[in-house]
């Protein structure tokens, strides 16, 4: 499959979507965008680093991102190694539940971090609970030291979504942005 077709194929995923209506107009910025912003997919090993753009949390969130980034070029990989938070990469914000589906598509590695469920992200979990895209993920979500903080801190569907995350190994526990790198290191050590 060709880059192009790669790309339609995608593009007619997102068109299949309840309430996506993909006008000729869109499918040409989506396509644009993708030429000049996902070619970095093609010869690399992502990661997407999902989790709230909070104030207080999105330093831990470009952490995870720049550990990533730099354990990767530390190894004796080949390889290159691209890992981003939604907003480095394609400027396509009018289409940003789009942006989001083709970013998940193309990753190989999809990172979540997670403090509570309060915003954008927990739909984004939602979307990533499925089996196309959890075998490529994995979530890194803080404990509170008492039962109350936990339970405030993640609503029902979310707290579920984490306890299905630990029922497959794909979840990580953490209380500290220190301990928060020691998980994500210890993850995605090679073999």
């Amino acid at each position: 499959m060709t880059n192009d077709d790669a790309t339609r194929a995608v593009i007619d995923k997102l068109g299949d979507q309840p309430g996506e209506t993909l006008t000729p107009e869109r499918i040409e910025a989506i396509q644009t965008a993708m030429h000049e912003g996902l070619g970095r997919f093609i010869n690399n090993t992502s990661y997407f680093v999902l989790g709230s753009y909070g104030e207080e949390e999105r330093p831990r969130l470009e952490a995870v991102r720049d550990q990533l980034a730099s354990d990767a070029a530390a190894s004796d990989s080949d390889d290159g190694v691209d890992a981003f938070l939604m907003d480095d990469l394609l400027d396509v914000s009018e289409f940003f539940t789009s942006k989001f589906k083709l970013l998940v598509s193309y990753a190989d590695h999809i990172v979540g971090v997670y403090e509570h469920s309060q915003g954008g992200h927990a739909r984004e979990a939602g979307y990533i609970d499925q089996p196309t895209y959890r075998k490529r993920t994995r979530a890194f979500y803080r404990i509170y030291e008492t039962e109350e903080e936990q339970y405030a801190a993640y609503d029902g569907m979310f707290a579920h979504y984490l306890l299905s995350m630990e029922r497959v190994d794909r979840a990580y526990t953490w209380t500290t942005p220190e301990e928060l790198r020691d998980c994500v290191a210890d993850a995605y050590a090679p073999d």
